[in-house]
């Protein structure tokens, strides 16, 4: 079945991606560092507990110092 991953792309060069369920928790918090626009972050879908994620509706914020901030919501499905 492959890698379980969710890539996030286009990504300025410095942002904090959050991840969280529906109900508000944090799942995951990324750091992307690169020097690269347009830059991608890999996410293996575990959660910071070091438990895999359950399937269902994630909600992600995307803030990056001097550029603003991006939210989106995406399903991980069985």
């Amino acid at each position: 079945r492959g890698e379980r991953k969710i890539d996030f792309t286009h990504l300025p060069s410095q942002c904090t991606i959050r991840i969280f369920t529906l109900a508000g928790k944090l799942v995951k918090k990324i750091e992307h560092n690169t020097p690269y626009t347009n830059g991608a972050e890999s996410w293996n879908l575990v959660s910071d507990d070091g438990m895999d994620i359950a399937y269902g509706v994630y909600v992600f914020h995307v803030k990056a110092p001097g550029v603003g901030q991006k939210i989106g919501k995406f399903a991980v499905i069985k």
